[in-house]
This record gives C-alpha cells, structure tokens and sequence, in this order.
C-alpha cells in the first residue's frame, strides 16, 4: 500500500455535543452529495466500489471509494474519515492510497497531484469548518501581501509556536513569470499556506522580520514547521514549482495520523461493577499479571495482523469480481449484437450498419467522428463484414484488458499480432506522400493512424493512446493509399 496523497483538517475541540453534531452533518452534507457528482451511481462500472462504513454523527465515521488506478494493475482507494483527536478536536482526514492485487508492482510516483474534484472538496470542507493554522486561515487560493505590515504578517507566520502547515512564499516584484500560481494554491489546499509578495513594501516588511533568509524573485521560499531555529527554510529555484509542491505532498503524507478504524461495538461501559485487587508491586500475583498482560498484547498483534492480510485479500478479490463481472457485462453485450445480426442476416450485406451497430456495441473502443465519413457509401461482401465485426469485437476486448492495465501498451502490437493479420505500422514513404489519410485529431492534437488489421480487401486503422490507454479507430473501409498507389 503506497499513499499518494493526503492531508489533514482540523477544526477546534466543538464547544458541547449538540455543536459537535451540527459540525458533523455539515461536513456529511459536503461529502455525499460530492461522491454522487464525482461517482454517479448511475454511471459506476462494476470496478468503482463506494463504501460508507457509519454514520456521519459516529465517533468515527469513513468512507472509501475504490476503483481502478489508471497506471496498471492496482487499485487507487480514496479515503474519507472523521473523528476525535485525543483532545477533542474534530478530525477530517483525506488520502488517496494505491494497492496492489497480487504481484503487481506499484506505480513509481512517491506523490500524485490530487484531481480538481478531491481538492474541491477539501476546499468546501475548510471553508465550512473555517479551519486556522496558527490563528491563520487556510485558503485554497493564493495570498497577497501588498504593504509593508502585510509583509511582516507572513514572517510572524512562519515564527508562530504552533503552526503545523508548511508556508510557501514568493516575491512577485518585478517578476515576468511567477512560479507558484492558482493551480499551485488548488493542489496544496489544506496542505500549506501560499502567500505572494506583490509590492516592495511587502517585500521589505517580510525581510525585515525574517532573519533566516530574504525573500526575493529569484527563488521562493518554503517555510516547513518548526519552532525558532528548529524552523527550516528552503529557497526553490523560480522555473517551475513542480518539485516544490512534490516535496510539499509528500511532507503532508508523512504527516498524516494513524486512522482510526471504525467498529460496531458499543462505545458505553459496561455497568458491570468491576473487581480491583491490590497487590504488592513485587508480589507473584503482578508477575502474573505481567505475564498475561504481554500474551494479550500479542494476540491483539497477531489479530491485528490476520485483519491485515484479510483487508488486502478483501481488496484483491473485490478486484478480481469487478473485473469478472465488467468482461460478463461487455461479453453479454457483445453476444446481444451477434444474435441481432445473426437473426437479421441482410444486416450483412451493409457494412455501413455493421459499422453501426460495433459502434453501439464495443464501449471500449473509441470511434473517431471521421469514421462513418470515411467509409462513405463503400460495402464489402458479407464475408467480409462478418470479419469485419469479428475483428472489431476481438479488438474491443484487447482495448478492455489495456485500459485495465491487464496488457502494457508497448506489447499491446504484439496482443495484435497474435489475433489478427496485423501490421503495426505502415511506411515513411506513405506518409510522407498521403499524410492526410492517415491524420486524424484526438484530444485537440493531430495524431496519425499506424497500426492495421487486414479483413479482406477491408481494414481497420487505429490509433494506440499509449499515455490514456485508450484504443481510437479512426478509418473502417477500403486500404489507404499507400506506396503501391499509382
């Protein structure tokens, strides 16, 4: 298990337990209606599992929601828990995990920069809870410091005892290209504080309380928590903020407390009277004790060890289910198109509808626009059109098992090759001489049209996403041009 992201909001101890409720429900009415815009139910494939295990107004309250990650044979798991600290402040916890099924190897990145989604909900959970740092608001957007005692502000900041959220700071005073943006503010929202400099005035109050190191434009500034000289300050480079906001994600992350995890057992005493016996502390009634005490330590280990492995196998065989019923689904669907053709054999006579009707029925495929153009009013032979959607269907599955992260996309070809008369590419010398056959545009970029799959005096090119893992037909009908074209 590998957590790629996560942070954590704390709001002061509630004043009673009617205040602590009303916290509680505002901070679910944020939640459910998010997971439902984020996961419609509607719209969930049998790999999303959206799991709340209590109630909102339960001492500890989680929700999970798992779902294929998007780099391979693993399952990313966004957590949500709320809970009590040991001094009573209220807890919003929020990570996102990566999990392996089986053998597979986790993906390389320490740290993943949260979608919009996430850090809007950490942002409407900070705005509702009003959450401080140091007497300082979070802000899921940028800070300004515009005069001089604004300046000073930022540094009293970066002194204060308890604040325990890294601040970043950047002087923008004759700066052509700022570093950290509105995007950077969005990524770290109840992560760090982010403060621009934006006049001189700002820029020489800021100094003139800093005594570690000077704000300028050539670099900026990460302040990581500490008291006095414990307080560490960093100076990045002005380019980019990539690797400062990585750094920061990942200090987050270290941060993050143990989460408690939620039970069903009652919280109450019991009102059974509870027999105490005093005993000499060297007596061998407390060895005794002792003893028994370092066995029931253990025990709790090894159970909690055995609850472990049965989460992970949990989660594996989740994995394993969704993955079986999302191939029921599509080989259903798939068999659905078959038999209509099947009973409508002249269906086979058109291939216009043939193309049709593998279009409604391979989900997994995506079908360029230009496809139905291209192939115009030309019509193959019945035989041909059979191979044509067996070719279509074969490819469908193959583009379900690369999206799954079951096939790589650098051995995708080879899949190919061993299902289909394949050809992976085709020659410099047709491009060169008919490129505008082979182009097509995806995702607002021109990509061209490579790898084929002969189905008589029919083919199919596509394109290979290999970033998306996305499989994009882009030319369904005669042979393209080529250098055997007079």
């Amino acid at each position: 298990m590998h957590t790629v992201y996560g942070v954590t909001l704390i709001a002061p101890k509630p004043a009673d337990a009617a205040r602590e409720t009303q916290m509680r429900e505002a901070v679910g009415a944020l939640i459910l209606p998010w997971l439902e815009a984020t996961w419609p139910e509607p719209s969930r494939t049998n790999t999303v599992q959206v799991n709340a295990r209590s109630a909102v107004t339960d001492k500890v309250f989680r929700v999970d929601v798992s779902e294929q990650h998007r780099d391979g044979e693993a399952r990313q798991v966004t957590s949500i828990s709320m809970y009590n600290t040991q001094r009573g402040d209220l807890c919003i916890d929020i990570r996102r995990e990566v999990r392996p099924t089986g053998t597979a190897v986790l993906p390389r990145e320490r740290t993943e920069l949260p979608p919009k989604a996430l850090t809007t909900l950490v942002a409407d959970i900070v705005r509702e809870l009003r959450v401080r740092d140091a007497h300082n608001a979070v802000s899921p957007s940028i800070s300004k410091a515009t005069s001089e005692l604004d300046g000073q502000a930022v540094a009293a900041l970066i002194d204060a005892p308890s604040r325990r959220l890294p601040v970043i700071v950047e002087s923008t005073v004759n700066k052509a290209r700022i570093a950290t943006g509105s995007e950077t503010a969005r990524v770290l929202t109840g992560a760090a504080h982010v403060y621009h400099l934006t006049t001189a005035e700002a820029e020489r109050g800021f100094n003139q309380v800093s005594g570690q190191r000077k704000a300028s434009n050539s670099w900026v500034i990460v302040a990581w928590p500490g008291l006095g000289k414990a307080a560490r300050l960093d100076a990045y480079p002005q380019q980019d903020d990539e690797r400062l906001v990585h750094d920061v994600l990942a200090a987050a992350i270290g941060a993050l407390p143990v989460q408690p995890r939620p039970t069903t057992r009652p919280t109450t005493l019991s009102n059974v009277p509870i027999q105490q016996m005093v005993a000499n502390t060297s007596s061998p009634e407390v060895g005794e004790l002792r003893r028994k005490n370092q066995e029931l330590e253990q025990r709790v280990n090894n159970l909690q060890d055995d609850y472990d492995a049965l989460h992970d196998n949990l989660t594996t065989t989740e994995h394993l289910t969704a993955k079986m019923a999302e191939d029921r689904d599509r080989y259903r669907d798939q068999l659905t198109a078959l038999l209509t053709l099947r009973d409508d054999a002249k269906q086979w006579n058109n291939t216009a509808q043939v193309v049709a009707m593998a279009k409604q029925s391979f989900s997994m495929l995506d079908f360029h626009p230009d496809v139905d153009s291209r192939l115009g009013k030309t019509s193959f032979s019945p035989a041909t059109n059979q191979r044509l959607f067996g070719s279509l269907l074969e490819l469908n599955n193959l583009a379900a098992r690369l999206r799954r992260g079951d096939i790589e996309p650098h051995l995708f070809n080879t899949y190919c090759t061993e299902k289909f008369n394949f050809a992976p590419s085709v020659g410099d010398n047709a491009i060169n001489k008919f490129g505008s056959d082979y182009t097509i545009e995806w995702n607002g970029k021109p990509v061209q049209l490579g790898p084929h799959i002969r189905c008589n005096e029919a083919r199919i090119y596509f394109y290979l996403d290999q970033q998306q893992r996305r499989v994009v037909v882009g030319h369904v009908g005669e042979h393209l041009r080529d250098k055997s074209t007079s």
